[in-house]
């Protein structure tokens, strides 16, 4: 039990570090953010915050919101709330990755990170740690309003990219590119990778501490 509680976690935490890489690309890329990229830096920017200290300010609201709604969260929401916004502070510091001031490389470093990103959430989801946190809102929000999950991802993140842009959030082509584009390369990715997002049970911090409990903790 130890060794396969060890083995996802492992699978998660890659899947962060991979996540926050992608994020820190389009960051970068300077042409326009992602729809809750754009409300964090429009946080950090009037609030005087760090990039990752508004990613877990959000990402703890958008789980008080889902808890509100019903929606129960595992360890993994929770390490994906810290852990993300650490390595994306790191990056950012360290200065790895420069900052693009052309459409045509900002685009290409765009489309490398959202790549990134489906990767590092195919990652984090595989480990069925428990659903990010931005993730369990919509489903939370769906299944409180009897309406799909692209309706209520849609209306939330409309709200999310004119908050994030009264805060002084960038919005750009990328907004336009990330919106159109990020979930239909999710779906991409999850089927080439033979992943069906769908069918795995994200264990809540009931679940695993259950299990825990009722395991062989000797191996």
């Amino acid at each position: 039990m130890i060794r396969e509680y060890a083995r996802r976690l492992i699978w998660l935490v890659a899947g962060m570090l991979v996540s926050a890489v992608g994020i820190t690309m389009m960051l970068q890329a300077n042409i326009g953010l992602e729809p809750w990229s754009v409300l964090q830096q429009g946080m950090a920017q009037s609030m005087g915050i760090t990039y990752g200290t508004a990613s877990v300010i959000v990402g703890a609201a958008a789980i008080g919101a889902a808890m509100l709604c019903g929606e129960s969260f595992g360890f993994g929401t929770i390490i994906n709330i810290v852990l993300c916004a650490v390595f994306i502070d790191g990056l950012l510091a360290l200065g790895w990755i420069p900052q693009m001031h052309g459409f045509v490389p900002g685009v290409l470093l765009l489309l490398g990170g959202l790549e990134l990103l489906a990767l590092g959430t195919w990652m984090y989801m595989k480990s069925a740690l428990g659903a990010g946190p931005r993730d369990a809102l919509m489903v939370a929000l769906a299944r409180k309003t009897g309406r799909s999950v692209g309706l209520c991802r849609a209306v939330v993140e409309l709200f999310v990219i004119l908050t994030g842009f009264a805060l002084g959030g960038q919005i750009g082509w990328g907004t336009v590119i990330a919106a159109l584009g990020l979930g239909s390369l999710f779906n991409l990715n999850f089927h080439l990778l033979g992943f069906r997002a769908a069918e795995t049970h994200q264990e809540n911090i009931a679940e695993t501490l259950r299990r825990l409990r009722g395991g062989d903790n000797t191996q």
